[in-house]
């Protein structure tokens, strides 16, 4: 991706930035794992639901970024993803934390999946950074 670069030095700054963001989610998510581990019934408070799918929607955040320093476009399963994160939020209040937990892994699994799905029987994607 840098040797197909307008400007390297840009496309590398953003690649490392979006790595920094994806690595931010995780500590929020470890976080929520030991939150649902010691809490896997009951009320969920409103800053654990931020914690439990934060950290997953960070991580999304810095993986769009990344696809878009590399490939030059952010796949839609992303946006969707983020999308269904955020949107289900509010719901989230009425769910135990052990519930709300599966909603990021579930959306996670679906992009992996997808992406999967769309790679299966083609030749790796070509960089084609932004100009």
């Amino acid at each position: 991706a840098l040797a197909a670069a307008a400007d390297p030095v840009r496309a590398s700054i953003l690649a490392l930035n979006a790595h920094l963001v994806m690595v931010a989610g995780l500590v929020p998510s470890a976080i929520a794992v030991e939150l649902v581990i010691d809490h896997p019934f009951g009320r969920t408070q409103p800053a654990w639901i931020a914690v439990i799918l934060g950290g997953p929607a960070l991580f999304l955040v810095g993986r769009a970024m990344f696809e878009y320093a590399v490939f030059g476009r952010v796949s839609k399963d992303r946006v969707v993803g983020l999308i269904l994160l955020a949107g289900g939020s509010p719901v989230m209040f009425f769910l135990p934390p052990l519930a709300v937990a599966v909603v990021p892994a579930l959306v996670l699994a679906w992009i992996a999946v997808a992406d999967a799905m769309r790679a299966r029987g083609r030749p790796p994607e070509p960089a084609a950074p932004p100009s």
